[in-house]
């Protein structure tokens, strides 16, 4: 693959962890809300959940980033 292409998907990969959090602040209700309804446990791991997946979207895109401008060790 052409160095360009994987710049390319780590930026792809960023923008789909940051579709992530979107979706989660616009589907999700706030916590207070969450906490009248009794359904704070459930609400809580769905954004630890959310969180988790856009800190390993980090990790990939920084990888993939450094594999395309030859800065990995090998």
């Amino acid at each position: 693959m052409k160095n360009s292409k994987w710049i390319a998907v780590a930026i792809l990969v960023l923008a789909l962890g940051a579709a992530g959090v979107l979706f989660g602040w616009n589907l999700l209700p706030d916590g207070a809300s969450a906490e009248a309804k009794g359904t704070y446990a459930p609400w809580l791991g769905t954004w630890i959940l959310i969180w988790a997946v856009l800190a390993l979207c980090v990790t990939l895109a920084a990888f993939l980033f450094a594999v395309g401008t030859g800065r990995t060790r090998g």
